[in-house]
This record gives structure tokens, sequence and C-alpha cells, in this order.
């Protein structure tokens, strides 16, 4: 095999500089959080030493369980990123996607139509995928069936394992299928100006899994059951009322058929909106507690942090499918990478490759805005936190709920700040328990 790849094109150097800029910033991160735990890893916070819920979570045992199931997860994410990093250099200096761009083109001719555009396009996006497929493969089974297996989570079988994989599969082959067809529709129909409408579709597709996603998807996977009469269904129906909350139904999913981590959330929009309780989060909270968790949750609807994102978000996906539709008028981009007979003349009939080849050097560089990105997000989740407390008329259920979460999911105290804001989307522990201790 020979290297194709012009190092000195300036999309190549863009592309391997982020993607090892980026692997170095990960392999630091996770070291310092690494060192933390072994400094401050049998540590109990101040800001948590007096309350009752933490005292019974968090005694010597329990602060080493949470040692030894992050470094557990650390050990094993090495030798993963550091087969990832091999394999996504391999890929491109190898000249693998033209090869396998050679080969479909071979298989179904030049794309010329739509209908050979979008036998094209599947094709080359299914075969480039299966190296990252087999990488991650091993570890994915590992981390279920020996980490999740050995503290407790995982009840998995491989059996139910393998049947998720196939349905996962047959789900994102059918959705996939008319994605890219409509994508291949407008790259030959629309040559100068498929990228906003397919940012359009893109953002109508998302809003429309809101339905489709808790109705019929979701059900494949696990079992929903509305919320039984009792204190727990009482208490959240009066936070609901409360709040003038109208919704879709209270569920509660058999999440403990797979793991033993606790969570809940919202889906859909509108009246289809869903509450979904894990029953392993049933099991291990009072009803005060899972009412503070959902006020919490209903503070970000209340407070409009969807609706805010949202604004955010529809213009930046128009304005990234526009930079990315530009770079795929770039014969350069495609030179540089391999694909040789490109040229201003047949460029329009391979954009999907030019966004294809786009989309990677846009994940190697994204790596610097997550910083900003979970900043936004943890902003938010400080003030659900102090809706939850104002529509509860107190922290100390969300605190206690919250230690539990924590403590239940074996989630580790006191990570490093760096690693927090790089990482975290949700404030630590510590720092939600601070802000909640607040005088108003």
């Amino acid at each position: 095999m020979y290297m194709c790849v012009d190092f000195k094109n300036p999309f190549v150097i863009i592309f391997i500089v982020g993607t090892v800029l980026s692997f170095i910033i990960h392999q630091f991160l996770e070291f310092i959080d690494f060192r933390a735990r072994v400094k401050n890893g049998g540590k109990v916070p101040e800001i948590l030493a007096d309350i009752p819920a933490a005292k019974e979570k968090f005694n010597e045992e329990n602060l080493k369980k949470i040692c030894e199931y992050e470094n557990a997860k650390y050990f094993a994410w090495i030798p993963s990123s550091l087969l990832n990093l091999i394999m996504e250099l391999s890929l491109i200096i190898f000249g693998f996607y033209p090869f396998v761009f050679n080969m479909v083109t071979g298989w179904f001719g030049f794309p010329a139509g739509v209908g050979s555009t979008w036998l094209v396009f599947a094709a080359f996006l299914v075969l480039s995928s299966i190296p990252a497929e087999i990488v991650a493969l091993p570890f994915s089974l590992y981390r279920e069936f020996v980490v999740e297996k050995k503290f407790g989570f995982s009840n998995m079988t491989f059996k139910l394992w393998l049947l998720d994989q196939l349905k996962e599969l047959l789900v994102g082959a059918v959705l996939g299928s008319v994605l890219i067809f409509v994508a291949s529709l407008f790259f030959v129909k629309c040559t100068d100006s498929w990228w906003w409408i397919l940012a359009a579709v893109l953002i109508g597709f998302t809003f429309l899994m809101q339905i489709v996603y808790p109705k019929f998807i979701a059900p494949l996977f696990n079992k929903f059951e509305p919320l039984p009469e009792g204190e727990v269904k009482d208490k959240i129906t009066k936070i609901l009322n409360k709040c003038g909350f109208k919704n879709g139904g209270l569920f509660v999913m058999d999440a403990s058929k797979r793991s033993g981590h606790s969570n809940a959330y919202f889906s859909g929009f509108g009246k289809a909106k869903r509450i979904v309780l894990y029953d392993t989060l049933i099991n291990s909270m009072t009803s005060d507690e899972l009412a503070s968790v959902l006020g919490h949750e209903l503070g970000h609807y209340k407070l409009h942090h969807i609706t805010k994102r949202l604004c955010v978000m529809i213009p930046l996906e128009f304005i990234l499918l526009f930079v990315l539709y530009k770079l795929a008028q770039f014969t350069s981009l495609y030179e540089g990478f391999g694909f040789t007979g490109i040229d201003g003349g047949n460029v329009a009939a391979v954009q999907f490759i030019g966004l294809f080849l786009a989309t990677e050097i846009y994940g190697a560089i994204s790596e610097i805005l997550s910083p900003l990105m979970n900043f936004s997000s943890r902003r938010d989740e400080y003030q659900a936190d102090a809706y939850a407390k104002k529509v509860c008329g107190t922290g100390d259920h969300l605190i206690s709920g919250l230690i539990k979460l924590n403590a239940e999911n074996l989630s580790e105290l006191l990570p490093p700040k760096l690693y927090v804001m790089w990482n975290f989307s949700h404030p630590t522990l510590v720092e939600r328990v601070t802000a909640l201790k607040k005088e108003d």
C-alpha cells in the first residue's frame, strides 16, 4: 500500500494537527483526573460532610469503589483512544477513503443521477464506518461485560446485547437510507443550494424524531409502563400542576433489565411530552427526592432552556452546512486526501465526498469548542436547580437526591476544575450542592 496523501495540503495539515492535538488534550485531561483521584479519592468534600445522605453514601468503602470504577474505565480508555488515533491517521494516510470510493463507483458507476448517487453515497458511508466499528467492538464488550459487571451495574446478557445491536442496526439502516436518499436528491437537483435545504431537512428530522422516538423506537428496546398510583405519582403530579406543565404521560422504564445506573428524562414536545423515570431511580429515592429531581427537569422547560438553545443551534446548523458546502467546492480538498480525477467539471457530482471530508476535518478541530458548549450547559443546570428549589420550597430533597444519584452511579466527587470545564456538561455534585445551599 502506498501513501497518496499530500502532506503539504492545508486541509490535510488541519486534519492531522487537529486529530493529534485532540488526542493530546484528552490524554492530558484524563491523566490529571486520574492523579486527582489518587490524591483526593478517599476524601469527602467539606460541603457534604454534615449532610446525612452523604454520610450514609460516601463511607470509606464506597469512596474506594468510586475510584476503582473510574480507574477501570480510564485504563480501558487508554488503549482504545490510542488505537482510534492510529486508525484515524492510517485511514487518511494510506488512502482508505479513495480506495472505498473507487471500489463503490466500480460497482455502481460514477455518480450521475439520484439513484447512482444514493447507492454510491450509502455504500461509501457503510464501508467507511467499518474500521471504526471493528476497533470499538472489543472495548465496548469489555466495558459492558467486564467493567460494568464487576461493579454491579450490568445486567446484560450476550443474547440481549446482540439483539440490541441488531435492532440498532435495523433502525439506523432505515433512517439512514431515507436521509441519504433525501441528501442525494438535493446534491443532484440543487447542486448550488443543497446546503440550506439539507440544513432545514435535518432540523425538521430532529423535531420529527422527538415524536417518533418515544412512541415507536424506544419501545423496541425497553418496556414503558404508566407510573402506578401512589405517593410518588401524587408528589410528581402536584409539582406538575404547580408548574402548569402538561404532558403526555408519566412512565416507568425497565432500565434495570440492562443496567443498574439511574436516570430520568423528558422526551417529545407539545402534547407529546413524556416524563420517563428509570425503575432503578424509583427504587433508590424517596418521593420527595423524585419530585425535586423532576422539578429540576421542569426547570429546563419553564426557563426556556431548550427554546433558547434551539435559537442558537438552528442558525448554527445553517452556518455549518454553508461552510461545509463551500469547502466541498475546493478541488484541493479532494486532491489532498488522494481523490484523483476530480476537478471543477465533476466536483458537483461528488459533493457528498467533499461533505464527508469536510466533516472529518471539523471533527478533528471541534474539540476546541467543548469548553464553550459545556459552560453554557452548566449555567442552565444551575438555573434548573434553583428553579427546583423554588418550586419545591426547599433544596434539601434535591441535594439528597443528587447525592444518591452520584453515589449509585459511582461518579467521582472531586475532578479537577480544568477537566470539568472541558468535559462536564453538568456541574459537579459539590458545585451543585454549594449553589443550592447559598442564601437566596
